[in-house]
């Protein structure tokens, strides 16, 4: 790519310095000649009024007291002496007829000559006067201006090729390194980066490159991530049923360990249907657009209340409703499935006899905000930045003991960007946790 936009750039170059060239050498040349004819016009009409006038003088004062045609070749002779240090040749002699004035440009013996002739009117006589100038030198001095121009222009070509090149290997040498780095990240290396000093577009596109490899890293290491998790979580509910099905298979029992066995194996497998149907709900959720309608907020809290109701007396938990605004657009299935999500995080996340819960849902600077909080065991900043990836878990322990998948505040996060608002949470270890879901329409 380099080489053919070097090629390209330069043969585009050597056109125009050609063409600019041909151009001046061809204006300077005719010119040069043009002043030359004009000189030569000029000279030619002094010689002719000057030789008639004096022709005519002479005629005048020799009253035919001596050979006039002695005294006109002596007269031409001094002309001819006089005007040959300008390196013009003049001659005279009679005509019988009267011709226009005719200029040419003729060559003899190796030089080269403006050649004007015609005729002059003496003394009652027609004269023929031709005029002879040397340009031979002049033609040299055009020549050798000429060949400087050539030359200079070989030389700029030669140091122009070279600055272009040096200039398109500065230019190709960050897209080289773009070039390399893809390959890199191509080839699995997704922590490779961009580094280009400056500030340019060429530093802006590194900038810009270097964010898309970061994006694409984080989505790479997310989805392994995400596999790793998955992996994770069903192999220990793969491992127990299969372990409990040996067992029952090669043991003698009664009926208690059956029913327990059987027991256990179901759990596993409801945790494992629970794990699948939050996945596919996930899989559902990417790039929906909801079906947006007016959900009354008192019927919502009312429902969501009613559906807790039993867990919340379990573990004697108080739950409080606070509502400020009357209706919320969006998927009413969905907005209620995140708000039961987060309500049971913070009914797991409260001490029985002690635990606290606030729904409220207020409008604040034309944003509808929906919020749980809790006075439970609270979120530490580390596990808050983590916590809605995928199978993630504070309290692995606890979280499998309840039944939980680790997709509950995913899922929450996805119904809330689907429906264009954005999740918050806030949370102290040993205070609580508040998560706020941001709602930038009605």
């Amino acid at each position: 790519m380099r080489l053919k936009t070097f090629f390209a750039a330069y043969l585009l170059f050597l056109f125009i310095l050609l063409s600019i060239t041909g151009i001046l050498s061809v204006y300077m040349t005719n010119s040069q000649i043009n002043m030359l004819r004009d000189k030569s016009i000029r000279d030619y009409r002094t010689i002719s009024a000057s030789l008639e006038r004096d022709i005519t003088v002479l005629h005048a004062n020799s009253a035919g007291l001596f050979n006039l045609s002695e005294h006109e070749e002596s007269l031409m002779r001094g002309y001819s002496r006089y005007y040959r240090q300008y390196n013009i040749e003049i001659s005279v002699s009679e005509a019988e007829y009267i011709s226009n004035t005719e200029i040419t440009f003729i060559q003899r013996e190796q030089k080269h000559f403006i050649h004007i002739t015609g005729v002059m009117s003496a003394a009652y006589r027609l004269y023929r006067l031709d005029y002879y100038f040397d340009i031979t030198d002049s033609l040299a001095d055009i020549q050798n201006i000429q060949r400087v121009i050539i030359i200079f222009s070989v030389v700029f070509s030669v140091i122009a090729a070279l600055g272009l090149y040096y200039i398109l290997l500065r230019i190709f040498k960050p897209l080289g390194i773009v070039a390399n780095t893809s390959r890199k990240i191509a080839n699995g290396n997704y922590g490779e980066r961009i580094f280009i000093k400056g500030e340019n577009e060429l530093s802006s596109m590194a900038l810009d490159f270097n964010r898309m490899a970061e994006q694409i890293e984080q989505q790479i290491l997310g989805k392994q991530q995400f596999i790793d998790n998955f992996a994770h979580e069903i192999r220990n509910p793969l491992t127990s049923v299969y372990g409990y099905a040996e067992y029952l298979q090669k043991t003698s029992f009664d009926e208690d360990i059956n029913i327990k066995s059987t027991q256990f194996i179901m759990d596993e497998a409801n945790h494992m249907k629970k794990i699948a149907n939050s996945l596919l709900e996930l899989a559902t959720l990417r790039n929906y657009s909801p079906v947006k309608n007016k959900i009354s907020i008192e019927n919502l809290f009312n429902e969501t209340e009613q559906t807790l109701k039993k867990s919340l007396l379990e573990k004697n938990i108080q739950f409080m409703c606070k509502n400020e605004i009357d209706i919320l657009e969006g998927q009413e299935d969905l907005i209620k499935s995140l708000l039961l999500n987060l309500c049971f995080n913070a009914i797991k996340a409260c001490t029985p006899n002690e635990g606290i819960i606030h729904l409220e849902a207020k409008k604040q600077n034309e944003k509808i905000i929906l919020s749980v909080s809790d006075n439970g065991c609270g979120i530490s900043n580390e596990d808050i930045e983590k916590i809605t990836e995928p199978f993630y878990r504070v309290d692995k322990a606890r979280s499998r003991e309840h039944g939980g998948a680790g997709l509950g505040l995913t899922l929450c996060k996805q119904i809330a960007e689907v429906h264009g608002g954005k999740m918050l949470i806030e949370s102290e270890v040993g205070a609580g946790t508040k998560i706020k879901i941001f709602f930038t329409t009605p």
